[in-house]
């Protein structure tokens, strides 16, 4: 009888364990504003009460997030759609969990800065200036798309690579290049300090950013998933009804610069969501057309199983 008693305890043990290991999740983020609803989910406790032991884990820089996912030191992350597809093409066992962001009209979350030279510039006055950006990103998906939403092609500026943010809105405000690529908050910043901006992102009407997820939280019945989204959607729901409440949090865990912190907006974040079929054909497309992509990954080797 003890001996069935031990063994039932050892069991009993082994599966909290097993669910205690499964629950814990290792998650890397970018020090941005697409983020804070994950900030929320930790300061408010939701993922404790969904069971959840969540670490947001902080890079200062997306390639130092990409190798720490690849490296298999992460359970989940933040990213854009074109690093999360090299990510996957490169056999990380990931799914993309929802949209975090969705580009949305009065809420640019990217635009085309012009230095103080350069700030009542149009669109022809900067033929054959220098754009500075990073290539083969993210920023280049958008350049090409805010080109066409103006009228012109990729040949209209001379794109210049210039990878770090801080050294790129440095070069602008000292009318090293006439344009620059930038997130927010940098664009409000560069505006901010006398320059201008030609261009935003926030009505092309993409999926700009996701979460992702290792496929492990999929299987058995996708329980952590399901208690992850359901975190996300209760977050998302505070920010909407009073983002009053979380702009000291935004401001100090999505740098935002002290100048901005009273006036910048809390962003309406979408509710958990996939992007379309349509929407990921469209970056593949892009990709195989860089050569970023061999061949064409099917998207059930991409987006979560599941409808979250």
């Amino acid at each position: 009888m003890r001996k069935m008693v031990l063994t039932i305890m050892a069991i009993a043990l082994f599966s909290l364990s097993a669910h205690a290991a499964e629950s814990k999740i290792r998650f890397g983020i970018l020090p941005v504003i697409d983020t804070l609803p994950l900030q929320v989910c930790v300061h408010d406790g939701l993922f404790a009460e969904q069971g959840l032991d969540v670490e947001l884990v902080r890079f200062s820089s997306a390639l130092e997030r990409d190798t720490a996912m690849q490296a298999g030191q992460l359970d989940g992350y933040f990213g854009d759609l074109i690093a999360t597809y090299l990510l996957i093409s490169r056999d990380v066992p990931m799914y993309i969990a929802m949209t975090s962001w969705r580009t949305t009209p009065g809420y640019p979350m990217f635009g085309i800065g012009l230095s103080p030279k350069n700030k009542d510039a149009g669109i022809g006055d900067l033929a054959g200036k220098k754009l500075g950006l990073s290539k083969s990103t993210i920023m280049e998906f958008l350049a090409d798309k805010m080109e066409e939403k103006l009228g012109v092609g990729s040949y209209h500026f001379e794109r210049i690579e210039i990878k770090k943010l801080p050294i790129r809105l440095q070069m602008l405000m000292t009318d090293q290049i006439d344009a620059a690529l930038l997130p927010e908050p940098l664009l409000s910043l560069a505006k901010f300090k006398g320059g201008g901006a030609l261009v935003t992102a926030d009505d092309l009407n993409i999926p700009l950013t996701v979460l992702c997820l290792h496929r492990k939280y999929f299987k058995g019945g996708a329980g952590s998933y399901i208690r992850f989204v359901t975190a996300y959607r209760e977050a998302v729901k505070r920010l909407t009804e009073k983002p009053e409440d979380y702009r000291q949090l935004m401001a100090e865990t999505c740098r935002i610069p002290k100048p901005l912190v009273s006036e910048f907006p809390v962003y309406p974040y979408p509710m958990p969501e996939l992007p379309t079929d349509a929407e990921l054909n469209e970056v593949q497309d892009w990709m195989l057309s860089k050569g970023l992509l061999k061949e064409r990954l099917p998207q059930e080797l991409v987006v979560s199983p599941i409808i979250p």
